[in-house]
């Protein structure tokens, strides 16, 4: 690695879009809204040309089917030379790729890269709710140059029979393990989590990129209603990620000599000062605690230990905010508070949630908020792999003495931490429900499910679909702490 301060990799540019139309027939498809972002990072960082002099374009993969995104972005930006790597489907996966770029950058291959996303789902869903035809084609085939990281899910009988089936299953699963922790009743937890909500959407409210731009009153965030059903007990829809926007954000990323040769001046260029990255991967089953992931709270330690700073050092911080529940992990691993809410966006309900994808709005938003206050220091959380995978970035227009970020990989050494033994087939027998959710459709409850730690120590899953028990968790009743009999994946409260 070059220890040439010129190759030292800067952010030099940023640039976000959110694209608001009457007529979802007029909206630009997701490649175009990434183009534009590109471009307006350019002229962000004083160089409009700087698209034309891109070394590599590194895209998070979105909802849409692109096969080689870079390199259509390179055809239309005037670098069709450009390297294409595609990021996988996860949360911490921009971190991963800005650390890359880094790496690039300050080995000498590569003097510009840009990293974007963005999507145009919601017009997409409003112009097939109305059974137009869509009047662009994201299906395009084609093969990066590079793929970047893996979306791992892994999943044992017992998991299945809770139906732990997507991220909101499981934040749900961690949200409610969490508030049993507290001591909290369900109802005071619903006040609590509604509140938070409440706040994060005060900071969407003077976001110019966010989607949903009012102050919401928490109580209107904590009760279902028409436009607000309840999606997963406790979760409502507006304490879930929204990914029906329109948006994109991108930055570029120069060596130091790019950016003098380009003319971007000082105050522009923020700097990575620290980095972490955790992507071991391990089922809920083996979790000690289901709210308390280790390699979460090694990643973020471990990033203030690279920056040399403590908690109360950072005068920003953004971490991710698919659910209530994400929030206050990675507030928690951080050993910092909730309130202030610590979001620079307003999060994924009310800022949006583009995808992985939000994780570049979070920085450019931070990258914006550095220059306003030169000299101050800012951190970003991400989580990924349905609370799984995790990243942490120190930023600051300072950069560290060295060329190169402290950058880490904790993979191993979490990997390396006792783990919960887990059963391979399906638990009979009584054990003590530590958490619960309730599934609820449209029309209305599906099924109750729960997890529980048997006698020998072994996390057992399983569900119901009794009217009575999963009437009586939506009306707060608290199952936790509660014995129950597990046979067969059905659970019945004694």
């Amino acid at each position: 690695m070059s220890s040439d301060v010129s190759r030292r990799p800067a952010i030099a540019g940023v640039g976000q879009i959110v694209q608001r139309l009457d007529d979802p027939t007029e909206a630009l498809e997701p490649i175009a809204l990434m183009e534009n972002a590109i471009r307006k990072a350019a002229e962000d960082a004083g160089a409009p040309k700087l698209v034309e002099h891109l070394d590599a374009i590194y895209v998070p993969r979105g909802l849409w089917q692109y096969g080689n995104p870079g390199k259509l972005l390179g055809e239309r930006l005037g670098s069709p030379n450009a390297k294409s790597i595609t990021g996988a489907i996860s949360g911490h996966i921009v971190q991963i790729l800005l650390n890359m770029a880094c790496r690039e950058i300050a080995a000498s291959r590569a003097d510009a890269i840009a990293i974007v996303g963005g999507e145009s789902e919601n017009s997409k869903r409003r112009i097939q709710r109305g059974g137009g035809e869509l009047h662009w084609n994201d299906a395009i085939p084609g093969e990066p140059d590079a793929t970047v990281g893996e979306m791992k899910y892994a999943q044992n009988p017992g998991e299945k029979d809770a139906g732990i089936v997507d991220a909101t299953s499981i934040f749900t699963f961690c949200e409610t393990s969490l508030r049993a922790s507290l001591g909290e009743t369900p109802s005071a937890h619903r006040d609590r989590i509604a509140g938070l909500a409440h706040r994060m959407s005060r900071v969407a409210k003077d976001n110019p990129y966010a989607w949903i731009q009012r102050e919401v009153p928490a109580d209107e965030i904590r009760d279902p209603s028409g436009g607000n059903r309840m999606v997963i007990y406790p979760y409502t829809k507006l304490m879930t990620s929204n990914l029906s926007v329109d948006q994109s954000a991108a930055m570029i990323v120069c060596s130091t000599e790019m950016a003098d040769r380009m003319g971007v001046p000082n105050s522009q260029r923020v700097f990575l000062r620290a980095s972490t990255e955790m992507s071991h991967t391990t089922t809920l089953s083996q979790r000690q605690l289901l709210h308390v992931h280790p390699g979460q709270v090694i990643a973020a330690q471990r990033v203030l230990e690279l920056a040399k700073k403590n908690a109360s050092d950072l005068e920003h911080v953004d971490l991710y905010s698919c659910f209530p529940f994400a929030i206050q992990a990675g507030a928690a691993a951080l050993g910092i508070d909730t309130d202030p809410v610590p979001s620079l966006t307003g999060g994924m309900t009310f800022f949006g949630g583009p995808f992985g994808n939000y994780v570049l709005h979070s920085k450019a938003t931070m990258v914006e908020r550095l220059r306003k206050e030169p000299g101050t220091c800012g951190a970003i959380g991400s989580v990924g792999g349905a609370f799984a995978h995790f990243s942490y970035g120190i930023y600051s227009t300072e950069p560290i003495d060295a060329v190169l970020p402290e950058i880490d990989d904790v993979s191993e050494e979490f990997a390396a931490t006792d783990l919960r033994p887990m059963l391979q087939e399906r638990y009979a027998g009584e054990a003590d429900i530590e958490s619960y959710q309730v599934l609820v459709s449209h029309e209305g409850p599906v099924r109750i499910s729960f997890s529980a730690v048997n006698a020998e120590g072994f996390r057992v899953w399983g569900g119901s679909q009794d009217p009575a028990l999963m009437d009586a968790a939506l009306a707060d009743e608290d199952f936790c702490g509660r014995r129950a009999r597990f046979a067969e994946g059905v659970v019945t409260p004694l």
